[in-house]
């Protein structure tokens, strides 16, 4: 089968790497973090049959989906426990900074959903909008799944990452609350066919 590569517009390519790797420089602990999510959120849209036009936007949305948290305080961003309620208000506030920084690429448009809405959750508890199932744009929850699985598998500052089972049963477990059930069940079949695609 042959792979999708994403086509970025005249020099979207540099400012979106440059932009995700602003974000990486500031938190070694999200190192290849926006790329993966990227390439999984990519992945996903293409498991889900959406065009290639949205498949392109996912690559996108996935390497600047954090790039508000340049806008967070150190002290905040790498805190090795627990964040505080003024902390977390601070801290998210990221999706909201990292809208108004992506609105100013040509393609910011169909960026913006996916940066401010990829911390929305499907019951309606999530921010900054408090959205609830399909008032989520469905390009930022198959986002907030892929980030969410990355970031489970991956050292946090907070906490030692978890295994790929453990990831996947927190996912299942989650599913209709905080993620969109349709959405886990094919980052699940992904993370599993990974799996067995590394023993094999």
């Amino acid at each position: 089968m042959a792979i999708h590569t994403p086509v970025l517009r005249d020099g979207e390519e540099e400012a979106i790497h440059a932009l995700a790797a602003a974000v990486e420089a500031r938190d070694p602990y999200t190192q290849a973090h926006t790329k993966r999510v990227a390439e999984s959120a990519r992945r996903i849209g293409r498991a889900m049959n959406l065009c290639a036009e949205d498949q392109d936007a996912l690559y996108r949305g996935g390497m600047v989906h954090d790039v508000g948290k340049i806008g967070v305080p150190d002290e905040i961003l790498l805190k090795p426990g627990a964040l505080d309620q003024q902390e977390r208000v601070k801290m998210n506030l990221h999706p909201l900074i990292g809208e108004s920084i992506v609105a100013r690429l040509r393609s910011g448009l169909e960026l913006r959903a996916m940066v401010r809405n990829h911390h929305e959750r499907y019951d309606g508890t999530g921010y900054p909008d408090r959205l609830a199932r399909d008032e989520i744009p469905l390009l930022a929850r198959i986002l907030s799944v892929c980030d969410a699985y990355d970031a489970l598998v991956n050292d946090r500052p907070y906490r030692e990452r978890v295994s790929a089972a453990e990831a996947v049963r927190i996912l299942l477990e989650g599913a209709g609350r905080q993620w969109d059930p349709e959405v886990v069940h094919f980052v699940v079949v992904d993370a599993r066919n990974g799996k067995r695609e590394a023993s094999a």
